[in-house]
């Protein structure tokens, strides 16, 4: 007997250890499986009798940082009433895999946060199985969730697929801070189709969304007792780039060296953020630019206005930053207005449900990380299972 090993359990209960052996590049232990009979798969009655056994290799999980190998000696039975001789079941790698399911699982939950070429090289297996083993663990997590009810605070934004050619729904709870579900596409009746699969529609009382007309129609002919708020930051998005064509247009030529074009973001930074020195050089500029001091103030002006206390406060005091541009201008602003009409509704509503996409678009930049990290991907579809899961782990935990 060896003096200088240990012994350790294997921690598969199903199966008895016959013999194990160690090297230098791998770890290989000989088992079979401790049933003494099996049922028969036509007649269903249980058998004891041994029809032959043959050799095969598995591969396990890694121990010691090294592979190890289950040399199976597998059974065949034949069945004393029916005389069928079949194969007994292998329910620690499953039919016909030559890998352990733990081993798979394993596979399946390094890939989902690392690369899968990273993964195979590590567990020096092959991209094909750790692929496959992703997908098996995506259905498990995946499938094991129940269908979400419908969210009362829901935001819907897009994020390019690939991009300029395929946009895909992001759909989200605001207050439980989920994916509730993807959409591929982004056209209105690719959503109204996910808004029909809602459990309990009625519930969803506020839906946050950018001032994207297929959006609101969906909303309007799905969930008519919603309100659609316009989120914040993309109306606020759309003012700063008013300001930054006024900037342009006075930047002589291309400008790239001009005090204009170092003066970009300092324009656009909050006036309460600014640092004095910060604050200085800005008034500076804008006392040699008055077109850009005025677009400047309107600027601040707008998101002060979303400080207003109520919404009829919010409403008497649009209208007058409303007035002063159409008398005084800049022309960016002026273009402005029409969407401040279509919306106006909508942008309103903030005041009444102070919810904003901040969550969402925090997971929008997520995906271009998830897309980053594999240097694209060519399925779209490998690509919405992995935005789903991003989130999927804690939801399954949840649930189990």
């Amino acid at each position: 007997m060896q003096d200088d090993s240990i012994t350790i359990a294997l921690g598969l209960p199903e199966l008895r250890v016959v013999g194990e052996v160690e090297t230098e590049g791998e770890i290989r232990v000989e088992v079979e499986y401790r049933r003494e009979s099996a049922a028969c798969p036509g007649c269903r009655q249980r058998t004891p009798k041994v029809h032959s056994k043959s050799i095969q290799r598995k591969r396990d999980r890694r121990l010691w940082d090294k592979p190890v190998y289950l040399i199976l000696h597998k059974r065949r039975f034949r069945c004393l009433s029916c005389g069928r001789v079949f194969t007994e079941p292998d329910p620690v790698c499953g039919v016909r895999r030559r890998t352990s399911e733990r081993l798979r699982q394993q596979l399946g939950r390094e890939a989902i946060e690392q690369p899968v070429r990273h993964v195979a090289q590590k567990e020096d297996v092959g991209e094909t199985l750790v692929r496959r083993c992703v997908t098996e663990e995506a259905k498990r997590w995946l499938g094991t969730l129940l269908q979400p009810a419908a969210p009362g605070i829901m935001g819907l934004d897009e994020f390019s697929v690939k991009k300029g050619q395929v946009y895909d729904t992001a759909i989200v709870d605001l207050q439980r801070k989920e994916v509730v579900g993807l959409v591929t596409g982004h056209r209105q009746k690719e959503v109204e189709a996910f808004f029909n699969t809602l459990i309990n529609p009625e519930k969803v009382r506020v839906v946050v969304m950018d001032m994207y007309e297929p959006f609101r129609q969906a909303v309007e002919m799905c969930l008519p007792q919603a309100k659609v708020v316009a989120d914040k930051f993309h109306i606020l998005m759309h003012v700063h780039q008013a300001l930054d064509q006024v900037r342009t247009s006075l930047q002589p030529g291309k400008g790239r060296r001009g005090e204009l074009f170092r003066a970009r973001y300092l324009m656009l930074k909050a006036m309460e953020r600014l640092t004095p020195e910060q604050h200085s050089r800005l008034m500076g500029i804008l006392l040699r630019y008055p077109l850009l001091q005025r677009a400047w103030t309107l600027k601040e002006a707008f998101r002060n206005w979303y400080r207003s206390t109520n919404r009829a406060e919010a409403e008497r005091r649009l209208t007058l930053w409303e007035e002063s541009i159409r008398e005084l201008g800049p022309e960016p602003f002026r273009h402005l207005l029409p969407m401040l009409r279509t919306w106006r509704n909508e942008i309103l509503n903030y005041f009444d449900y102070p919810y904003t996409n901040g969550f969402l678009e925090g997971k929008n930049n997520r995906i271009k990380v998830i897309k980053r990290v594999a240097y694209g991907y060519r399925n779209p579809t490998n690509f919405r299972q992995r935005i789903l899961l991003t989130n999927a782990r804690q939801v399954y935990a949840k649930a189990t």
